[in-house]
């Protein structure tokens, strides 16, 4: 009887000892796997950062770069525009310096000599500055009497700065070569010049 009881015993022992095994396995089983999984997981959360943090770089890179391309442009354009302001201040000082000498009558004279040698005069109007009118009125009393008795006119017209206009068939027709139209005539020879010199400094698009 001691003999079956202690059968007993052992096999209930090893019975347990081996399902404690058994569940002790399943655990450390089920463990591994999921610390395998932890791991996989990390490893590709990892690279996805990672990866994300070299897109971001090289995105910051670009975006750096191009924000420094646009500055560039920016500060090329501005020069730009102070150049063609600089230039129109000495072409408009210059305009101005060249249409107030003493020889300014007579060639006004030249261009309205034009207009009378087809209407005699009659109904032709110099329109020029107040400060030029007397001097030039004065020198065409004398120079183109006969074309004043017939109607040709100087009159003072205080929009205009220097140079004059020439008006005919009362006003319908008026050819302008103020100090103001040269000036923009002769910044309109420039300007393409100009803005081939400032394409030309402009930055490349390409990043290095």
């Amino acid at each position: 009887m001691t003999e079956e009881l202690q059968g007993l015993l052992d096999r209930i022992q090893k019975d347990g000892i081996e399902k404690a095994n058994a569940e002790a396995s399943r655990i450390v089983g089920e463990a591994q796997a999921k610390a395998a999984d932890l791991v996989k997981k990390a490893e590709t959360d990892a690279k996805a950062i990672l990866d994300k943090a070299r897109e971001d770089g090289q995105l910051f890179q670009q975006r750096g770069e191009s924000a420094v391309s646009q500055a560039a442009r920016d500060v090329i354009l501005s020069v730009g525009d102070s150049i063609t302001a600089t230039l129109r201040g000495i072409i408009s000082a210059r305009v101005d310096a060249a249409l107030s000498t003493a020889d300014f009558p007579a060639l006004v004279k030249s261009v309205v000599t034009a207009y009378c040698a087809k209407d005699t005069g009659s109904g032709i109007e110099v329109l020029l500055s107040e400060a030029q009118r007397e001097s030039v009125n004065a020198y065409f009393l004398s120079e183109m009497s006969v074309e004043m008795q017939k109607g040709l006119s100087i009159k003072g017209d205080k929009n205009i700065v220097s140079g004059f206009a020439v008006s005919v068939e009362n006003g319908n027709v008026q050819h302008d070569f103020t100090g103001a139209t040269l000036t923009e005539a002769l910044c309109g020879l420039l300007r393409p010049q100009l803005a081939e010199i400032i394409k030309q400094s402009m930055p490349s698009d390409e990043v290095a």
